[in-house]
Protein backbone atom coordinates (compact mmCIF):
# COMPACT_ATOMS: atom_id res chain seq x y z
CA UNK A 1 0.00 0.00 0.00
CA UNK A 2 1.42 3.43 -0.93
CA UNK A 3 1.66 6.38 1.39
CA UNK A 4 1.10 9.70 0.91
CA UNK A 5 3.78 12.24 1.43
CA UNK A 6 2.50 15.11 3.25
CA UNK A 7 2.73 18.10 1.85
CA UNK A 8 4.88 20.81 3.42
CA UNK A 9 3.73 24.24 5.18
CA UNK A 10 4.04 26.52 2.89
CA UNK A 11 6.58 29.63 3.52
CA UNK A 12 3.82 32.27 2.74
CA UNK A 13 1.15 30.65 5.22
CA UNK A 14 3.97 30.84 8.00
CA UNK A 15 4.70 34.55 6.72
CA UNK A 16 1.15 35.33 6.80
CA UNK A 17 0.53 33.61 10.49
CA UNK A 18 3.81 35.46 11.76
CA UNK A 19 2.95 39.04 10.25
CA UNK A 20 -0.90 38.94 11.41
CA UNK A 21 -1.09 36.83 14.43
CA UNK A 22 2.07 38.36 16.03
CA UNK A 23 4.12 36.99 18.91
CA UNK A 24 1.52 36.92 22.08
CA UNK A 25 3.38 37.55 24.98
CA UNK A 26 0.95 38.75 27.99
CA UNK A 27 4.26 40.27 30.18
CA UNK A 28 6.56 42.02 28.36
CA UNK A 29 8.63 42.74 32.09
CA UNK A 30 10.25 38.54 31.03
CA UNK A 31 11.38 38.41 27.80
CA UNK A 32 12.33 35.29 27.70
CA UNK A 33 9.22 34.06 28.19
CA UNK A 34 5.99 34.39 26.29
CA UNK A 35 2.89 34.65 28.88
CA UNK A 36 -0.57 33.92 27.61
CA UNK A 37 -2.25 36.91 26.61
CA UNK A 38 -6.07 37.75 25.38
CA UNK A 39 -7.33 38.75 21.34
CA UNK A 40 -9.28 41.26 20.81
CA UNK A 41 -12.50 39.58 21.63
CA UNK A 42 -11.34 37.45 24.97
CA UNK A 43 -9.71 34.29 24.28
CA UNK A 44 -6.52 33.98 25.64
CA UNK A 45 -3.32 33.04 23.12
CA UNK A 46 0.59 32.24 23.20
CA UNK A 47 3.10 32.60 21.04
CA UNK A 48 2.12 32.90 17.47
CA UNK A 49 -2.04 33.29 18.16
CA UNK A 50 -1.99 29.88 19.95
CA UNK A 51 -5.29 29.85 21.33
CA UNK A 52 -5.29 27.98 24.24
CA UNK A 53 -8.44 25.48 25.03
CA UNK A 54 -10.01 23.75 27.83
CA UNK A 55 -12.67 20.73 27.70
CA UNK A 56 -12.78 21.48 23.81
CA UNK A 57 -13.72 25.42 24.50
CA UNK A 58 -11.51 28.42 24.07
CA UNK A 59 -10.39 29.94 27.68
CA UNK A 60 -11.67 33.15 28.56
CA UNK A 61 -10.61 33.92 31.60
CA UNK A 62 -6.62 35.04 32.66
CA UNK A 63 -6.93 32.74 35.58
CA UNK A 64 -7.96 29.60 33.45
CA UNK A 65 -5.06 30.86 30.86
CA UNK A 66 -2.00 30.79 33.43
CA UNK A 67 -2.97 27.62 34.56
CA UNK A 68 -3.32 25.28 31.23
CA UNK A 69 -0.02 27.01 30.57
CA UNK A 70 2.12 26.32 33.76
CA UNK A 71 1.30 23.15 32.94
CA UNK A 72 1.64 22.54 29.21
CA UNK A 73 5.25 24.85 29.94
CA UNK A 74 6.25 24.42 33.84
CA UNK A 75 9.15 26.44 33.20
CA UNK A 76 7.77 29.19 30.66
CA UNK A 77 7.65 29.35 26.95
CA UNK A 78 10.25 29.70 25.11
CA UNK A 79 10.59 32.14 21.59
CA UNK A 80 12.38 28.49 20.34
CA UNK A 81 9.13 26.54 21.76
CA UNK A 82 6.74 29.04 20.24
CA UNK A 83 8.67 28.78 16.53
CA UNK A 84 8.55 24.73 16.89
CA UNK A 85 4.58 25.22 18.16
CA UNK A 86 3.72 26.86 15.31
CA UNK A 87 5.60 24.61 12.84
CA UNK A 88 3.81 21.85 14.78
CA UNK A 89 0.54 23.16 14.87
CA UNK A 90 0.72 24.85 11.15
CA UNK A 91 1.70 21.38 9.97
CA UNK A 92 -1.39 19.86 11.23
CA UNK A 93 -3.47 22.91 9.79
CA UNK A 94 -1.96 22.24 6.58
CA UNK A 95 -2.96 18.14 6.63
CA UNK A 96 -6.17 18.90 7.28
CA UNK A 97 -6.70 21.34 4.48
CA UNK A 98 -5.04 19.24 2.00
CA UNK A 99 -7.48 16.82 3.01
CA UNK A 100 -11.15 18.92 3.07
CA UNK A 101 -9.28 20.03 -0.82
CA UNK A 102 -10.73 16.22 -1.57
CA UNK A 103 -7.65 15.56 -4.24
CA UNK A 104 -7.61 19.00 -5.99
CA UNK A 105 -4.36 20.40 -5.78
CA UNK A 106 -3.52 24.20 -5.01
CA UNK A 107 -0.61 26.04 -5.45
CA UNK A 108 2.01 26.57 -2.78
CA UNK A 109 0.17 29.74 -2.65
CA UNK A 110 -2.92 29.12 -3.03
CA UNK A 111 -2.54 26.31 -0.25
CA UNK A 112 -0.43 29.09 2.17
CA UNK A 113 -3.47 31.34 2.04
CA UNK A 114 -5.85 28.66 2.90
CA UNK A 115 -3.42 27.58 5.94
CA UNK A 116 -2.98 30.91 7.21
CA UNK A 117 -7.00 31.13 6.91
CA UNK A 118 -7.61 27.75 8.71
CA UNK A 119 -4.93 28.67 11.31
CA UNK A 120 -6.87 31.87 12.29
CA UNK A 121 -10.76 30.56 12.22
CA UNK A 122 -10.46 26.85 12.42
CA UNK A 123 -10.31 23.93 9.98
CA UNK A 124 -13.04 22.54 11.57
CA UNK A 125 -15.60 19.21 9.87
CA UNK A 126 -17.67 19.48 7.24
CA UNK A 127 -20.94 20.14 8.70
CA UNK A 128 -19.83 21.69 11.85
CA UNK A 129 -19.60 25.53 12.82
CA UNK A 130 -18.34 27.91 10.94
CA UNK A 131 -14.61 27.99 9.93
CA UNK A 132 -12.78 26.34 6.87
CA UNK A 133 -14.21 23.37 6.60
CA UNK A 134 -17.52 24.55 5.47
CA UNK A 135 -15.87 27.99 4.38
CA UNK A 136 -17.27 29.68 0.72
CA UNK A 137 -13.40 29.82 0.37
CA UNK A 138 -12.91 26.01 0.02
CA UNK A 139 -16.15 25.80 -1.79
CA UNK A 140 -15.59 28.11 -4.60
CA UNK A 141 -11.82 26.34 -4.82
CA UNK A 142 -13.24 23.11 -4.95
CA UNK A 143 -15.60 24.05 -7.77
CA UNK A 144 -12.86 25.89 -9.86
CA UNK A 145 -14.01 29.71 -9.00
CA UNK A 146 -10.24 30.64 -8.39
CA UNK A 147 -11.33 34.62 -8.37
CA UNK A 148 -14.53 33.41 -6.29
CA UNK A 149 -12.95 31.88 -3.72
CA UNK A 150 -10.37 34.36 -3.65
CA UNK A 151 -13.00 36.89 -2.97
CA UNK A 152 -14.67 35.09 -0.16
CA UNK A 153 -11.30 35.62 2.10
CA UNK A 154 -12.75 39.21 2.86
CA UNK A 155 -16.24 37.37 4.13
CA UNK A 156 -13.56 36.33 7.59
CA UNK A 157 -13.58 39.90 8.73
CA UNK A 158 -15.89 39.87 12.16
CA UNK A 159 -14.50 38.30 15.44
CA UNK A 160 -16.96 38.86 18.39
CA UNK A 161 -19.77 39.97 16.32
CA UNK A 162 -17.49 43.17 14.63
CA UNK A 163 -15.56 44.00 11.89
CA UNK A 164 -12.00 44.03 13.25
CA UNK A 165 -9.51 46.36 10.64
CA UNK A 166 -6.98 43.65 11.56
CA UNK A 167 -9.20 40.97 10.32
CA UNK A 168 -9.88 43.31 7.08
CA UNK A 169 -6.32 43.61 6.49
CA UNK A 170 -5.25 40.25 6.86
CA UNK A 171 -7.71 38.72 4.66
CA UNK A 172 -7.09 41.38 1.92
CA UNK A 173 -2.86 39.92 2.12
CA UNK A 174 -4.36 36.16 2.11
CA UNK A 175 -6.05 36.78 -0.99
CA UNK A 176 -3.48 38.54 -2.71
CA UNK A 177 -1.33 35.72 -1.94
CA UNK A 178 -4.08 33.16 -3.08
CA UNK A 179 -4.63 35.04 -6.32
CA UNK A 180 -0.21 34.73 -6.94
CA UNK A 181 0.04 38.76 -6.23
CA UNK A 182 2.10 39.24 -3.17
Amino acid sequence: MATTKARAVPASALALIKRFEGLHDGDKKTPHILEPEADPIGIWTVGWGYALFENGKPVTNREQAYRIWRKRWPGGLTRLEADLLLTQVAQEVTDKVVRLLAGRTPTDAQLGAMVSLAYNIGVGEIGGKADFADSTVRRKFLAGDLVGAADAFRSWKFAGGKVLQGLVNRREAERAVFLGKA
